[in-house]
């Protein structure tokens, strides 16, 4: 009996260009591990190496055309690298961010009743930006930051495709920043 062997990642770029939705959840499943698994080494940090894989696959989704399909998987990583070494540049330009909770627990002080109500506004404020996105985006947005679930389940959720959920997570959450500045800078 032959065995058929997987698409080759050209095939599959291939049908994506072509307008095969299925194409990109294949190249996803096919790399979201080894590509997650090369930013955790990159950034020692899960949930960075989280927010760098989502930023690289909506680069694909962008950039799909750009790559070469016979060297697509180094092009892939590459992109991974670029989008790992631009947040770092990020991270490297703004002040760490300390926890007032941490700063307070080193002197022994308990945590500022007004910043802890402070804190608790901010939560409902942008709670309420989020009911002020379109929603497909909010949607999106709650399965994977509140309960947490892999794109790939986002998408199988809302019965749509992979490059979709990507690309609706990664457009909400610009609408949800540039609401912020709008309303709170």
């Amino acid at each position: 009996m032959p065995t058929t062997l997987p698409p080759s990642d050209a095939d599959l770029l291939t049908r994506y260009r072509g307008g095969d939705p299925a194409a990109l959840t294949a190249i996803f499943e096919r790399y979201e591990g080894p590509v997650f698994r090369y930013l955790v080494g990159v950034l020692k940090d899960r949930h960075a190496a989280e927010d760098v894989l989502q930023e690289t696959f909506v680069a694909v989704l962008r950039k799909a055309d750009a790559a070469a399909a016979a060297t697509f998987r180094g092009w892939l990583f590459a992109v991974a690298h670029q989008q790992a070494v631009l947040l770092r540049r990020k991270a490297k330009r703004l002040p760490a961010a300390v926890p007032d909770e941490s700063l307070l627990a080193l002197i022994g002080a308990d945590p500022d009743p007004a910043a802890a109500a402070h804190r608790a506004e901010d939560a409902a404020a942008v709670r309420a930006l989020l009911d002020a996105l379109p929603e497909p985006h909010r949607q999106v947005i709650r399965l994977r930051v509140y309960d947490g679930l892999k794109f790939r389940e986002v998408a199988d959720r809302l019965g749509c495709p992979l490059n979709t959920a990507l690309a609706r997570m990664h457009d909400g959450l610009d609408k949800l920043r540039r609401l912020w500045e709008e309303r709170h800078a």
